[in-house]
């Protein structure tokens, strides 16, 4: 049986990136780029004005008194006037627009006074202010945006403005779900005595959905050897499969025994933690196969500690894990004894701090105490009983991801 820390290492270890693909840039955003992106141009790519205001010769200007410049022209954003500002003259100006060659500093429209066709300038301000000159953000062929990088509003608009309509990113990783088990009906269907509906596909899906991935809803798997290496058979042409439910020991848990058959190399089964010991990783031709506890919370707490980082990997992104954050006990936590547990959590911050709190019974079938909590406590082997007041780490569910694992 593995540590957390090795099956997570072991996971990691046999995924590569998938392929890239070239997508236009409004679809960009949340993306990882899988290439760099080269300045084609200056940004900007002239001399622009930073204000609304009046350009001019800064030798003009008196520097202890106002001063009274005559007015020979407007200029808007967008236009290209080809206009001499001779000395005593000035031209009004807008934000953008571009700045005379003759002139060499912007006095914004605040720190002046219109008078018919003339300006008085208030206030003289440094000779170059309010000027942008061209390549000051960004030159023309500078990277600038390094690969690999989760394109953000910001970066999607500086694509932009170096005139890319399409960006090179890494393709989202399409994975196969599967839900085993006789005891399962669809959604919609009523529920016989002995069964129950079908969450865990939808709560995978969603999972996937937010790690970057498109989920590939394969149905219900009853439990038997033939239906489940059907199946598999057709999950194994997604990126990744992650299956639910017949990994255990009981006599109608046939998911291993398929997989073998199907020449899926089994990296390891059962894991030292709780809830999820018995979770199945394998890789058949570089296509990594998780199976996952059928019981719900045991099912999503494997997804977030070993599907989620594995999968974006594969989709590109170079901080994979989920954060932790060091957080003070408000109730006491009996855990197991000697293994990993992961408690649920809800987070909040009072006085500076990080406070957790359980969300009730930690039932591996309990779905909401998953739904209340922000976070999973780490309770290492042999902790005991955790006193309130313990300070703990505890892996937040949300947050922006880190490069370091959490253990």
């Amino acid at each position: 049986m593995k540590t957390v820390a090795e099956a997570l290492h072991t996971i990691l270890a046999s995924i590569a990136a998938v392929d890239s693909e070239r997508i236009h840039l409004g679809q960009a955003r949340s993306r990882v780029l899988a290439s760099d992106v080269c300045a084609r141009r200056d940004v900007p790519p002239f001399r622009n004005s930073a204000m609304d205001g009046f350009a001019l010769r800064h030798a003009d200007l008196e520097a202890d008194r106002a001063t009274t410049l005559r007015v020979v022209a407007t200029i808007g954003a967008g236009a290209a006037p080809d206009i001499r500002l001779d000395p005593g003259t000035a031209v009004a100006i807008m934000t953008g627009a571009i700045v005379p060659d003759d002139a060499d500093t912007v006095v914004k429209v605040e720190d002046c006074r219109r008078d018919g066709e003339s300006v008085v300038i208030l206030t003289a301000p440094a000779c170059g202010e309010n000027i942008r000159q061209p390549g000051e953000d960004v030159r023309c062929g500078d990277v600038a945006l390094a690969a690999p990088r989760e394109l953000r509003a910001a970066d999607i608009g500086l694509a932009a403005s170096l005139g890319h309509a399409v960006l090179p990113v890494y393709r989202r990783p399409v994975v196969a779900i599967l839900a085993t088990g006789d005891e399962l009906v669809e959604l919609g269907e009523p529920l016989a005595p002995g069964q129950i509906a079908n969450s865990n596909a939808y709560t995978l899906a969603a999972a996937v959905e937010e790690a970057g991935g498109v989920p590939r809803l394969l149905g219900i798997v009853g439990d038997t050897l033939a239906a489940t290496r059907a199946a598999f058979t057709d999950a194994l042409g997604a990126d990744m499969v992650i299956s639910t439910g017949g990994v255990s020991m009981g006599c109608f848990d046939v998911v291993r025994e398929a997989l073998t058959a199907l020449g899926v190399e089994e990296r390891f089964w059962k894991v030292a933690q709780k809830p999820g010991k018995p979770l199945s990783f394998g890789i058949h031709a570089r296509v990594p196969v998780f199976g996952l506890p059928g019981n719900p919370v045991s099912s999503l707490v494997c997804f977030y500690l070993y599907v989620r980082p594995a999968l974006r990997v594969m989709g590109g992104h170079p901080q994979p894990h989920l954060p932790v954050v060091r957080a003070r006990l408000e109730t006491a936590v009996r855990t197991a004894p000697t293994v990993t547990e992961f408690v649920r959590v809800s987070l909040q911050v009072r006085d500076g701090r990080w406070l957790a709190r359980t969300t009730g019974s930690q039932g591996s079938g309990v779905l909401r105490s998953m739904s209340l909590c922000d976070g999973l406590a780490i309770a290492t082997p042999g902790s005991g009983v955790l006193a309130a007041g313990t300070e703990i780490d505890v892996i937040r569910l949300a947050g922006p991801s880190v490069a370091q694992a959490p253990f």
